[in-house]
């Protein structure tokens, strides 16, 4: 409890809910799912799950789900043996920071960044060495980077790629720089990229065979699969391999997520409309800000289904809370505060009416 309240004053807080209007849809743009919804391809295999059978326990690790995850990425050039499972992405993280952290350790991120994936490492003992991006625009630097790196010499890197909540992304050269630099130092790096499904597999961070890094991935961005539960991270140390399967509990990907994340794999196209759909949707967002005077939008790649905006002076939360627009908080992150709020690219259903509201703030 001491560490948690250390961690809300160090610079992120909570907030109660948004003012929404009365009878008005509410256009949601807060949780980072896939804004396509779920695959159609899902919709006859779950019509056919009378017949699956529950009564026996899943497999401790899924080697089927593993092997399609190892097919799908073939630019990777993984084994089976290299990915690791859990219950989400967040779930594969929680194991990661037993494992890789504790009471004295240091860690290096920047900052703003995934507040929850950060507070995984704090609660474990870490002590959290922001690296501030410059707000509004927030721009990465790899060479402040390497050389924060340098002068405080932590155990662990966590890094999100996309970066949560900008949206921008460390190119794949800069983060095998900083990580090979790391791996000469002894200290581990984590790439987060629940996001990464919107990126093309040859600037993942899963293309580096480096013994230090380790790959989170998720089901639930752009594989549409939030209520799921079934997160993944590659990693190519067969110490840490070994580690994580003693430390994580068994059974944690039932049967039927295993049965459908395996489905989802293989619905190629679902996630290249998907990526279609954001670049276009993402693209008139950013054109709808650029005319608004008095707001600023954080460095983003146009790929990424997520945002950072920013107000001179109000609470933006608030504001688009009263125009039936659901968002995240900037306070919710650390160094960010009310003029903040974390937007995710709306359904397709709801493009027009949110880029309507948007332009009438």
């Amino acid at each position: 409890m001491n560490r948690f309240l250390s961690a809300q004053q160090q610079g992120y807080a909570s907030v109660g809910p948004a003012p929404y209007p009365d009878g008005v849809e509410i256009i949601d743009c807060a949780l980072g799912t896939n804004p396509l919804g779920m695959a159609g391809s899902l919709r006859s295999l779950l019509e056919g799950f009378g017949g699956l059978a529950l009564d026996a326990y899943p497999e401790p690790e899924p080697g089927s789900l593993k092997e399609g995850i190892v097919a799908s990425h073939p630019g990777w050039r993984v084994e089976a043996g290299n990915i690791l499972l859990g219950g989400g992405s967040m779930g594969v993280l929680t194991v990661l920071a037993q494992l890789l952290t504790g009471p004295g350790d240091r860690f290096l991120g920047f900052s703003p960044q995934f507040t929850e994936g950060a507070l995984q490492f704090v609660f474990r003992g870490a002590e959290y060495l922001r690296l501030p991006m410059k707000t509004p625009h927030c721009a990465i630097s790899p060479d402040a980077l390497l050389s924060e790196m340098e002068r405080q010499r932590p155990a662990l890197l966590y890094l999100d790629r996309p970066n949560n909540p900008t949206g921008q992304l460390l190119p794949l050269e800069a983060l095998r720089s900083v990580a090979g630099r790391a791996l000469e130092l002894g200290c581990w790096v984590i790439s987060d990229e629940a996001y990464g499904d919107f990126i093309p597999d040859e600037e993942s961070a899963a293309c580096l065979d480096l013994p230090n890094l380790v790959t989170c991935r998720s089901f639930s961005k752009g594989m549409g699969l939030a209520g799921l539960r079934v997160g993944f991270a590659v990693a190519r140390d067969a110490g840490l391999v070994k580690a994580f399967g003693t430390l994580q509990p068994p059974f944690v990907i039932t049967t039927p997520a295993a049965l459908m994340a395996r489905e989802v794999l293989r619905d190629a196209a679902f996630i290249e409309k998907s990526r279609q759909y954001v670049r276009e949707a993402k693209e008139r967002i950013v054109g709808c800000i650029g005319k608004k005077r008095g707001w600023a939008l954080a460095e983003t790649d146009l790929r990424v289904p997520i945002m950072l905006l920013s107000l001179e002076e109000g609470d933006l939360f608030r504001l688009l809370g009263g125009a039936g627009i659901a968002c995240e908080p900037g306070v919710g992150f650390f160094d960010l505060d009310e003029r903040a709020a974390r937007l995710r690219v709306p359904a397709p259903g709801q493009l027009e009416a949110f880029l309507q509201r948007l332009a009438s703030l």
